[in-house]
């Protein structure tokens, strides 16, 4: 199998966009998770209680917590997230979408679990991916 050489291509971009939500947000969302709580502890559903619970405290936690920086590269030896590092081999397919602010480019790894990666594109770098790893 002949070895192709590819151009070393590295950004970094937050990993989601961070949307800002308003106190009557919080409100809501924590109002729905008493009351649903209280709706499955009448009807004697302890565990369906907790469960929802712990989802309404971890939507609430995870809405507050910020966005990190990762690094993205593609280079020869394949596309690299952060610190995780996916061979050309475990690659199947890749895919870019034109979105307004980024592109979107879909990695589809030989995984079960979580087989499909989504990840912000700068457009200045769309054209150079796209003929980088075709």
């Amino acid at each position: 199998m002949e070895e192709v050489t590819i151009e070393k291509l590295e950004w970094t971009i937050l990993e989601h966009e961070q949307k800002e939500h308003t106190v009557d947000w919080f409100w809501a969302v924590g109002l729905i998770t008493i009351v649903s709580c209280g709706i499955a502890l009448w009807f004697a559903n302890y565990i369906f209680a907790i469960f929802i619970f712990i989802s309404g405290c971890c939507l609430i936690l995870i809405t507050i917590r910020k966005p990190q920086r990762i690094t993205f590269t593609v280079d020869s030896n394949g596309i690299t997230m952060g610190k995780n590092l996916y061979p050309w081999k475990d690659i199947k397919d890749f895919n870019v979408k034109n979105n307004d602010n980024y592109d979107k480019l879909f990695i589809q790894i030989k995984k079960h679990f979580l087989p499909v990666y989504t990840i912000n594109l700068p457009k200045d770098l769309t054209q150079k991916i796209n003929g980088s790893i075709l």
